[in-house]
């Protein structure tokens, strides 16, 4: 670098010997220019300097690719594609943010999508006597006389899935000799996987184990969900359990949309929920960091540990069950792949607990390095450990570069 420009970095940034290091760092890895400081262009999010023209800091303060961003005129602010969702007023679509649309209680969500009462009307859809949900009118059964609709007295896909909670859940060990055990909750919606397979077939292939079932969020048409057995947690054999099955491959391996969501539960022998998530909620920031477009959803509110322990609501983030832990925040399965890596991940915290965020932080930091690189380049790896910092300060009120 000339001295010219470190002149100019100098300037710009008060003389400060650190955040000139940090923008040479960041200059050097593309993020900023020396000419975006010299215009004052420029954005940072405490650990890296980015040009004005490439980002943009949402609405939450974490600074976005601006090709993975947008401007919700709703909101007056920008969001990340993640968080954004199509509302249909009328005849019309818009994007705004989730955030935005839970906020307007006179829209309705339908399969991932918000209507208000014209677009509704417009687009075919009524409301089910059943349960309040939506469903397009033609696939509706309309009681005569009386006036309302509701599901139809059968189900066309009965002889591929069981009814939502329709069984006992099972459980698989091994050895008998680690202490946790993992249950996996998939969700797909893929028609031909779907119908590949009647139910008692799969039953009886999956050794009477899984269950694939019926769930109202997903399209109803290709969507089930698979429940796994209760694991004992042996990664090795659990995988072994699974890759050896062709039918549980091809379920886990199909394909998936933004309605879909892949829960994990957690226990471990002798404690009970209560005591496993105080063992080790330091790390619920790096779940909201790693599942950060859900965080803010109504089927996975994000709080803070206190709060995830006081209210315990069905639908938050990081839900407490008397006998386990379920990590609803966790998203769609789009492989196996992905499935060992989150498996090895949880793993990792169970075996460095700790409910202190510092401490997790500093875990994340260093012996959960090798693992978060074989998903995140050096550069997203910086911008996961950010957005730990960022929702420690959102829900803990507890500021981690204080801490350092």
């Amino acid at each position: 670098m000339r001295l010219s420009e470190l002149r100019i970095l100098y300037e710009v940034l008060d003389d400060n010997r650190d955040r000139v290091k940090r923008a040479i760092e960041s200059i050097n890895l593309n993020l900023v220019s020396v000419d975006d400081f010299e215009n004052d262009n420029w954005l940072a999010d405490g650990l890296r300097y980015y040009g004005g023209d490439d980002y943009v800091v949402d609405h939450y303060g974490n600074v976005l690719d601006r090709d993975n961003a947008f401007y919700c005129n709703g909101e007056d602010d920008w969001f990340s594609d993640d968080d954004s969702v199509i509302v249909y007023e009328h005849r019309s679509e818009t994007r705004y943010s989730q955030r935005w649309a839970e906020r307007h209680d006179d829209l309705s969500f339908y399969r991932g999508e918000y209507y208000d009462s014209d677009a509704l009307e417009y687009h075919d859809l009524v409301w089910l006597e059943d349960d309040g949900e939506i469903c397009p009118r033609d696939e509706a059964y309309y009681h005569d006389g009386s006036g309302y609709y509701s599901y139809p007295p059968d189900d066309d896909h009965e002889e591929y899935v069981r009814g939502y909670h329709n069984g006992s859940y099972q459980s698989k060990k091994f050895d008998n000799k680690s202490k946790y055990s993992i249950g996996y909750e998939i969700e797909k919606e893929d028609a031909d996987v779907l119908e590949s397979i009647n139910i008692q077939d799969f039953e009886e292939d999956t050794g009477y184990l899984w269950r694939k079932e019926s769930d109202s969020s997903l399209n109803s048409d290709c969507g089930y969900e698979l429940i796994s057995p209760t694991f004992e947690l042996n990664i090795a054999k659990i995988f072994e359990h699974i890759e050896s099955n062709k039918i549980l491959v091809r379920h886990i391996n199909a394909r998936i949309s933004p309605r879909c969501g892949g829960h994990i539960h957690l226990s471990e022998k002798g404690l009970n929920g209560n005591q496993l998530f105080d063992k080790i909620k330091g790390y619920t920031p790096l779940f909201y960091a790693l599942y950060y477009g859900r965080v803010d959803r109504n089927y996975s509110k994000g709080k803070s540990n206190r709060d995830l322990e006081c209210d315990n609501e069905k639908y938050q983030a990081i839900k407490i069950h008397h006998d386990r832990v379920e990590f609803r925040i966790i998203s769609a399965v789009p492989n196996i792949t992905t499935l060992k890596w989150r498996t090895k991940l949880l793993m990792m915290i169970l075996q460095n607990p700790t409910n202190d965020i510092i401490r997790a932080y500093y875990n994340v930091d260093t012996k959960f390095t090798k693992l978060l690189k074989q998903t995140y380049s050096d550069e997203k790896l910086l911008v996961l450990k950010q957005r730990f910092i960022d929702f420690t300060i959102k829900f803990e009120g507890l500021d981690i570069n204080d801490k350092k």
